[in-house]
């Protein structure tokens, strides 16, 4: 914490812990030499976002395997800023082979990533509301080939329901501003609408309308800076528009299902090129087309899915035009995220990857300051975070371990108890996972997601049975059991508490409504048909590709690719929605989020994982969106005015660095063995320092017993036994920062640079 405080001070916010670093994102500039990394050198650089991104690329190199940077944290923490100045570093570092890959292109990408998929919260004016897996292909002389970028758990319910105080998508205020005056009168846009049940098209002061107009300028020409075409962004406007007119088209709330103002679902239809009764039937009347297309194809070829989607809730006529919209807005972002993909590919050769990994974040409503319960968004969102979490747990700690247990190399280190896997339990375990003792009235353990799969098809089930059910599986009672229960009902009614952070965070939820959120929205699903039977050809020939995809896999965005890394990545993410359990859901909105994050961590699992922990320092960094009040510091905090930085939130500092494990990674680091490689490849890439030791192996009529001959050459080395490990297959280096005397002796794993520093 004081070294935190003090670099914090002298406007340095990055600092290395142990293999990974930590961000704390400055509200102001940085100092200049914050910014300077030397680029050629491979050890002893300065903590900063480059220099991680440097040792991942020469890893890549010298390892020839793939690598990722993953970013973890609260929402607002500044990780899609960091991401990008990876991918910068990178791409400016490596170069291109024939220029497809570019910074000004990286830099037009997060311009356009940021107008489709970020919102206005209370503690950022862009919080990015999906995931995203951004990768550089590299050919073996380490210049970048390609690019990819893959995107998955867009909260498309955003674009008609927003929590209290939170915005839409920032690229319809953009849209609403700027649009040119010949598209807004073909469009219906010359007059607004009186109201608008998606909340677009307000604007609380005329500058901010201004701002949007301006960014709505920039976004077209980053948009040019990718190759999209006009024709191509005229066919984005319509669809964004047409979401526009259907929420201020409406829904009735009493009688038949139908629009509340028909000009404006006319304007909708026009926009997307279809007549009004093809996009009434498809908003309201799918039940109708379903029962038909069943009883032509008869009962025999009649589904499980189909079963489970004509079952259970019905929903209500806002319900429908919500799901048509929401439903329209997936299918765009995902044809935004196809054009991008085309700016980056190519058919060159390439050796190996760098995936940076960006994802929401962490949230809790008390963050802003505000009282109300968490959303089943950003449980959704949470949950995402803690599977990262859980995945920096298993390579931290789990493999390290496990590691050394196989190479019998001692370490005084015990694997902690408490696990994120214990809170990402409460949300999708799955039956076959944990069975509990046989007793009258036991059950399977289930996770929230299958609680709700199972009971969305009960007729007459609640969100009270919902959360009893939950209840009665993870809620521990009795003496103790609120310092280890992950879940806790609350005395507000349909609430409960989940302890995140290692129980260092808990959240608390409102689970009213979520049995409606669990069943399949149909018009959603009919979405892609309206935008495919169009009569616009620039429209068809938009979202033609997206019509060879699954339905299953068409909630992530970017699975095509021509480089041979792209499709493996896009292989791994088709598999894993045809391997896994919660696949004979796949209708099913919750079975839908398990399968994102299992298809993420499929395709970085068995890379080389590097973590950035971006942590929020103070209370005016989370409320620099404008809308939160900052809270007074806390106690003991940093005092006002030092260096010119914002006052430390040290609590809030305690509980983020608690909840991430990071000073316990940090020890095991220090505790154990930085480096490590193969007895092998050790002998032969040091063996040249002792060519006594090499013409004795040379003369060797007989195989190297590779154990010995390693032994030997420690021994000529002189280093101490704590600074070297020599287990059954391989050599471990300990940390050059680790507290113990032989931390004076530093010998170097890279494969081109072989010395010994005294």
């Amino acid at each position: 914490m004081n070294t935190l405080l003090h670099r914090y001070r002298a406007q340095l916010p990055h600092t290395y812990a142990g293999p990974d670093l930590i961000v704390l994102q400055p509200q102001g500039p940085t100092a200049p030499s914050s910014g300077k990394v030397p680029r050629g050198r491979r050890d002893g650089l300065p903590a900063h976002i480059g220099s991680l991104a440097q040792r991942a690329y020469w890893a890549l190199l010298s390892q020839r395997r793939d690598q990722s940077i993953v970013t973890l944290g609260r929402s607002g923490a500044g990780k899609t800023t960091c991401c990008e100045q990876i991918l910068e570093h990178l791409v400016g570092l490596a170069g291109s082979v024939d220029g497809r890959v570019s910074v000004e292109k990286i830099r037009a990408t997060f311009t356009v990533l940021r107008a489709f998929g970020s919102v206005s919260t209370g503690h950022s004016r862009g919080a990015t509301r999906f995931a995203m897996v951004m990768s550089l292909d590299f050919n073996a002389t380490g210049r970048v080939t390609a690019a990819q970028l893959q995107t998955m758990l867009l909260e498309k319910s955003r674009v008609a329901r927003q929590p209290e105080g939170e915005g839409n998508f920032e690229v319809f205020s953009q849209m609403l501003a700027g649009l040119d005056l010949d598209l807004r009168t073909e469009l219906y846009l010359n007059q607004m609408a009186d109201s608008s049940s998606f909340g677009m098209g307000t604007w609380s002061k005329p500058e901010d309308k201004q701002r949007a107009a301006a960014a709505f300028a920039q976004l077209q020409g980053a948009m040019e800076t990718l190759g999209i075409s006009e024709s191509e962004q005229r066919a984005i406007w319509r669809v964004l528009v047409a979401i526009y007119h259907l929420g201020a088209a409406g829904a009735c709330k009493v009688g038949r299902k139908q629009f509340m103002r028909f000009e404006w679902a006319n304007h909708a239809a026009e926009a997307l090129g279809c007549e009004y009764e093809e996009l009434n039937t498809a908003t309201f009347k799918h039940h109708l087309r379903q029962i038909i297309e069943q009883v032509t194809a008869g009962p025999s070829r009649r589904g499980p899915e189909d079963e489970e989607t004509s079952s259970g809730l019905k929903m209500t006529g806002v319900e429908c035009v919500e799901g048509m919209a929401s439903g329209l807005y997936q299918e765009v972002f995902a044809a935004v995220v196809s054009l991008i993909n085309r700016s980056f590919s190519s058919h060159h050769l390439s050796m190996a990857s760098i995936m940076v990994v960006d994802s929401p974040g962490f949230q809790n409503p008390r963050h802003q300051g505000k009282d109300r319960a968490a959303t089943f968004e950003e449980l959704c969102h949470n949950y995402a975070h803690e599977r990262l979490q859980l995945l920096f747990y298993q390579r931290t700690f789990v493999s390290t371990l496990e590691r050394y247990r196989e190479e019998g190399v001692p370490v005084p280190f015990d694997l902690p108890e408490t696990s994120p896997g214990t809170t990402v339990a409460v949300v999708d375990q799955s039956p076959s996972q944990v069975h509990l003792p046989a007793r009258e009235g036991a059950e399977d353990t289930r996770g929230l997601f299958w609680v709700l799969d199972e009971e969305v098809r009960v007729e007459g089930s609640s969100d009270a049975v919902v959360l009893g059910r939950l209840c009665a599986s993870f809620e521990k009672k009795g003496a103790g059991a609120e310092e280890t229960s992950a879940l806790r009902s609350c005395e507000q009614p349909l609430q409960c508490e989940i302890a995140h952070q290692l129980g260092h965070d808990p959240v608390r939820y409102d689970l009213t409504g979520w049995l409606h959120r669990a069943k399949p929205n149909l018009s959603a699903l009919d979405a892609p048909q309206v935008l495919l039977q169009s009569k616009r050809e620039e429209l068809r020939g938009l979202f033609q590709a997206r019509a060879k995809l699954s339905p299953v896999c068409r909630a992530i965005a970017g699975l095509e690719g021509t480089s041979q890394q792209a499709q493996q990545r896009s292989c791994a993410v088709r598999r894993t929605f045809a391997s896994s359990f919660a696949a004979v859901k796949r209708k099913a909105p919750c079975s839908q989020i398990k399968l994102q994050m299992d298809a993420l961590i499929s395709v970085i699992r068995r890379s080389q994982l590097h973590f950035i922990h971006c942590l929020v320092p103070s209370p005016a960094v989370e409320s620099r969106g404008g809308q939160g009040s900052p809270t007074p510091p806390q106690p003991g905090g940093d005092k006002p005015g030092a260096g010119g930085s914002p006052p430390l939130d040290i609590p809030a500092l305690r509980v983020q660095l608690a909840g991430s494990y990071i000073l316990e990674a940090l020890r095991l680091h220090r505790a154990g063995y930085a480096d490590h490689m193969g007895l092998t490849q050790f002998r032969r890439r040091f063996q040249a320092l002792d060519p006594l030791l090499t013409k004795k192996l040379m003369s060797a009529p007989e195989g190297v017993d590779e154990r010995k001959a390693v032994a030997e050459l420690l021994q000529t080395l002189d280093l101490e036994k704590r600074a070297v490990a020599v287990g059954h297959s391989q050599v471990s280096r300990a940390s050059p920062h680790a507290q113990h005397p032989s931390s004076l002796v530093t010998l170097t794993l890279h494969p081109t640079v072989t010395q010994v520093l005294p």
